[in-house]
């Protein structure tokens, strides 16, 4: 038998529609991001949700089912217990969402109608997550971008050494082969070369220097004219007079013809540098007026002051004779060794020379003569060679982490030592410098001292290095004055010169 509709709403009441519930979702946020609530709006009231609606049957088939009819008002009271009892069921619902349901009546309009959620906190959340992006782009970019390149200009180290050369010729060795030991403990360095010995002899005079002073004097000549028709004879000490009124004498007498002049020397009473006078006319104030005129005296060049003082050897012109006279010697030798084809000769007096000197201290001469003669030795050999010894030795005495950095052959300075004429060798001694610096690839400065430093700190730190002579930051980008935090991301360069 067919149910009716109110046997229905009996089993809707045994067994309720099971309840929907609000559901509230939690976004586990991953790491830097922040957390969103998501609410899940609620369904509609069961009594607009799509319950089908109750509606009385007819009067036919309600007869037909129950077999007994029912009045108009007991079906109308069953209805609007149903809508009762279904709108409080709905009603309970709602209390049970709680907290949320409350929330989301109040995004209802008075009508019913859902309110608009709210812009502007869509637009905060967008503007921190580009913030967030932003901030996670710099940093990305920092660590990967950022760099640091240190440029150093390293100081040098003067160093200096000597070597002893020891130059053989092979001539000479194989004339004395038979006669000479071999040393096995010899610290020069042997190099082949041209060993010459020279029989140089030379004389040279020398000035004496030693003074006596005698006095001052005026020193000149002067003309004698006489344009008379009669001879005139001046005696000596006759006075000549300036147009200055500077006073003169002549030295001799003299005897002057008509019509002709002589030549005579003059002095003055008082010398003194004013009475250096220049080419004038002078008066004879002891010859009659009337004569004067027609006898006087010209002088064509000036007067010269001097003093008046004796010389003599002293003991300072033997000594430096005697010095001048050995290294003449030497000059006289080089041009013997020049002679054969080099002018790269060291010398060496093998003895002392002997010096003679026609004078001795005190004597009472203007000049005076040394002469000496001597055996020279000349000595040439390769520079080159040398040069490359030294060298040598350097790289022998510089620290391993160091290496030379300037050495100049051309400012070797080279001394003969001595002169073995039994083994026919000489030795040599070369002085030489240079400059060390640290290697390229040596750690000058360890990169973890940079990281995190400002422009300045690193300049601070470089300049107490004492190896470090000038520096160069290089930052990438240029903006940034800042050493990365990254170790890697420092490079260390040293310049080459």
């Amino acid at each position: 038998m067919p149910r009716t509709k109110s046997a229905l709403a009996g089993a809707a009441l045994k067994n309720p529609r099971p309840e929907k519930k609000t559901v509230v979702r939690t976004i586990h946020p991953k790491k830097r991001t922040k957390s969103v609530l998501v609410d899940v709006i609620e369904d509609e009231p069961l009594a607009e949700a799509g319950w089908p609606e109750y509606r009385p049957a007819k009067t036919g088939e309600t007869e037909k089912k129950s077999g007994r009819v029912k009045s108009g008002s007991e079906l109308n009271g069953e209805i609007d217990n149903q809508k009762k009892y279904f709108s409080d069921l709905a009603h309970s619902f709602k209390d049970a969402a709680g907290s949320g349901a409350a929330g989301r009546k109040d995004k209802l309009g008075a009508a019913g109608t859902v309110k608009p959620r709210s812009v502007g906190l869509y637009r905060r959340l967008v503007i921190k997550f580009i913030i967030l992006v932003g901030l996670l782009a710099l940093a990305v970019f920092y660590f990967s971008f950022s760099k640091l390149t240190v440029l150093l200009s390293l100081k040098g180290e003067s160093i200096s050494d000597t070597l002893l050369l020891k130059i053989t010729d092979a001539n000479l060795t194989k004339a004395t082969a038979s006669s000479t030991l071999v040393s096995f403990n010899d610290p020069r360095e042997e190099i082949g070369g041209v060993i010459k010995e020279i029989i140089a002899a030379v004389t040279k005079t020398y000035p004496a220097s030693g003074e006596t002073y005698l006095g001052e004097d005026i020193v000149g000549r002067v003309r004698l004219i006489n344009n008379s028709p009669k001879s005139q004879t001046l005696v000596a000490t006759t006075r000549l007079l300036s147009p200055d009124n500077k006073l003169f004498r002549i030295k001799n007498a003299v005897n002057i013809p008509a019509g002709g002049e002589v030549v005579a020397d003059i002095y003055a009473d008082k010398p003194s540098a004013e009475m250096a006078i220049k080419p004038t006319t002078f008066t004879i104030p002891g010859l009659w007026l009337g004569l004067q005129d027609k006898i006087y005296a010209q002088s064509d060049v000036a007067f010269v002051f001097s003093k008046q003082v004796r010389k003599y050897v002293t003991s300072g012109d033997l000594e430096a004779a005697a010095k001048d006279i050995n290294a003449a010697l030497t000059e006289a030798a080089k041009k013997q060794a020049v002679a054969s084809g080099t002018d790269d000769w060291l010398y060496l007096v093998s003895e002392l020379a002997t010096v003679t000197i026609n004078a001795k201290a005190g004597d009472k001469k203007e000049e005076f003569t040394a002469s000496a003669g001597n055996k020279i030795i000349a000595v040439s050999f390769s520079k080159e060679a040398a040069a490359k010894l030294a060298a040598a030795k350097f790289n022998l005495i510089i620290p391993d982490n160091k290496e030379l950095s300037e050495f100049k052959p051309e400012n070797i300075v080279y001394s003969f030592d001595n002169y073995d004429s039994a083994s026919g060798s000489a030795t040599v001694k070369a002085a030489f410098n240079g400059t060390m610096i640290l290697k390229s690839d040596s750690d000058v400065i360890n990169p973890e001292q940079l990281v995190n430093l400002s422009a300045e700190q690193i300049g601070t730190y470089l300049k107490n290095q004492n190896e470090i002579k000038d520096y160069e930051l290089k930052f990438s980008p240029a903006f940034i004055k800042k050493a990365p935090s990254l170790v890697d991301r420092i490079k260390i360069e040293v310049k080459t010169e």
